[in-house]
């Protein structure tokens, strides 16, 4: 028999369609030109100065989509779920499953193996970068400290995410730590992750997604996956392109609601499709186990460990970013995908799904 993750079989719910027709009106006040909102958060909200510019792909935005699995099957869909649409932070999604692949295969000999034993870049060649694990890479937790693509780790110092009031300014001096010591959602070293894990598969990543996640999962084709106008590696004598691993200054990945619900399934079923391992099945926990440093976080997906989010189970993750949302909770094998919304009411959105899930009641 053919896996869901193929096919999605659609399964009609009457309470399903209801809830949809109000929370699809909860649409983002962000514009559809992305590039120029970007643009000016970067350079007014943020205050980058000279590193502010976009120097990757940002089309446009559609419209308020989503997408909801479960148990395997379609179970509602609004806006233009087959559109690829920018997908900003929920790019680290991709990257994890990168990670994850590597980790299966034996490329990564172990999560706290350091970096610098078998990627061997300046970027992680002295002091204390030398000693950044693929751990701290993956938890946020490196400290890395440089330049990458001409860009300082120190424009995402004190950068609040979520935010919250009273927070430092973002780029603010502060005090760095040792790898392992500190918590920082920092965009520069969430690149510095996928310039290793290149030089780890000596090929782009999008090809190796593609042909060992995407294709198997039976993505549609149209993603695609994108870096920055300068982000090159140069490996085994060939110019190699480095993707980014979310959008704030461009690229990441573009890519429809659909294909990223796919990908939600494939965790959801702890990484086998069609009786075959995508990755490893231990994967899943590895993601969803709070760090220490924040309980909330993983390794590059946010979990429920602390109940968040109110309606969902504690083993829930997700990935998001700036009104993009991929949540997965295999207790419920429910998958989510919410794009362009009113992240206000992202958790009202998410509890009346789940609400009308649990009513159960089918459509004739």
């Amino acid at each position: 028999m053919t896996s869901p993750v193929k096919d999605l079989p659609i399964r009609k719910m009457a309470a399903l369609d209801q809830a949809i027709a109000e929370i699809s009106a909860w649409e983002t006040s962000v514009p559809t030109d992305l590039k120029a909102f970007k643009l000016r958060e970067n350079a007014e909200t943020f205050a980058e100065g000279e590193h502010a510019a976009i120097i990757g792909p940002m089309p446009d935005r559609g419209p308020a989509t989503g997408v909801v699995l479960y148990r395997g099957t379609l179970a509602g869909s609004w806006g233009t779920p087959q559109r690829p649409d920018i997908a900003f932070s929920v790019t680290k999604a991709a990257l994890a499953t990168m990670a994850g692949l590597a980790l299966g295969e034996g490329l990564i000999p172990a999560l706290d193996s350091r970096v610098s034993e078998v990627v061997p870049l300046q970027e992680f060649a002295e002091n204390p970068n030398k000693d950044i694990t693929w751990r701290h890479l993956l938890t946020f937790t490196s400290e890395w400290r440089g330049k990458l693509w001409g860009i300082p780790d120190s424009i995402d110092w004190n950068r609040a995410v979520p935010s919250r009031p009273g927070a430092p300014a973002k780029g603010s001096h502060r005090r760095l730590r040792d790898p392992g010591e500190y918590w920082e959602f920092n965009d520069v070293r969430v690149n510095v992750l996928a310039l290793a894990l290149t030089h780890l598969w000596r090929e782009p990543l999008p090809d190796v997604f593609k042909r060992q996640v995407m294709d198997p999962i039976g993505a549609s084709g149209q993603w695609r996956w994108g870096g920055y106008d300068n982000a090159f590696a140069a490996i085994g004598g060939r110019r190699v392109p480095v993707v980014a691993g979310g959008a704030h200054w461009g690229g990441g990945l573009v890519i429809s609601a659909l294909d990223l619900a796919r990908l939600g399934l494939l965790y959801v079923r702890r990484g086998r499709c069609d009786g075959q391992a995508i990755f490893p099945t231990l994967w899943l926990d590895l993601v969803s186990s709070p760090t220490a440093l924040n309980p909330d976080f993983g390794m590059m997906w946010w979990n429920n460990f602390r109940g968040s989010i109110a309606s969902l189970s504690r083993r829930a993750i997700w990935c998001s970013g700036i009104a993009n949302l991929l949540l997965v909770d295999p207790d419920e094998d429910l998958v989510l995908v919410i794009r362009w919304h009113d992240a206000a009411r992202r958790n009202r959105m998410i509890e009346k799904i789940v609400q009308a899930l649990a009513a159960g009641s089918t459509a004739p």
